[in-house]
């Protein structure tokens, strides 16, 4: 069922002033409004901007003041004067009609401007509600398309790292491995540098290098 709106509840004042007259002739309720939906004439606000304001959007969609400027905000302010503040429900609307009256005013003019101005912030509110699920599916495809970009990279980048560690492993074994190759030699140098000069002139490195093979010395020919 269709939300039913506050002006949907209106009567005629035909049916109910016959009401009226029965009850002791109590002020008959206004006509039920027949208010076409307004049409947005200018652009407003986008959505990730400022929200407008509620003028901004009744000037949108070309509602404007009456030429009597006896809108539903000036009947507003009319029953929160300071006599009426504090009256009951039924003085605040025979003093409303009292006024319109005066001033020659019909109330449903005042009731259609309330419809218009109420039919024209529903209107922006689905305008607003389908530029939002635009913007939601549009971002949502973006996050994807980043999020499938970021693995790419993410796994370009793992590969580049395993591939560094790789060289760096590769690396070490063979800078250990010429290592092993350089004690070597320097063992096969001392084995036959030490018939040549004393152990006092034998530099240190090959100082160690003698010691740590003293165990095993070479043998004379």
């Amino acid at each position: 069922m269709a939300e039913k709106k506050w002006y949907n509840v209106f009567v005629s004042v035909e049916d109910e002033g016959k009401k009226a007259e029965s009850q002791g002739g109590e002020v008959p309720p206004v006509s039920k409004p027949t208010v076409e939906e307004p049409e947005l004439e200018q652009p407003v606000a986008r959505v990730g901007e400022e929200m407008p304001s509620f003028e901004a959007i009744f000037q949108a969609f070309g509602i404007k003041e009456p030429s009597h400027g006896f809108t539903v905000y000036r009947a507003e302010e009319l029953l929160k004067s300071v006599h009426l503040k504090n009256a009951t429900p039924e003085i605040k609307r025979s003093a409303l009609m009292v006024a319109l009256e005066a001033l020659r005013i019909p109330p449903e003019e005042v009731v259609q401007d309330a419809v218009r101005r109420d039919k024209a912030l529903t209107q922006f509110e689905k305008i607003e509600e389908r530029r939002l699920r635009e913007l939601e599916q549009k971002k949502s495809e973006e996050n994807k398309r980043l999020q499938e970009e970021m693995e790419r990279i993410f796994n370009e980048i793992r590969e580049k790292m395993e591939e560094n560690n790789n060289i760096i492993k590769e690396a070490r074994e063979k800078f250990h491995s010429w290592q092993e190759d350089k004690e070597k030699e320097e063992q096969r140098l001392s084995s036959v540098l030490q018939f040549f000069v004393s152990q006092e002139n034998i530099a240190p490195s090959q100082q160690s290098t003698g010691r740590r093979r003293r165990a095993n010395p070479p043998s004379e020919e």
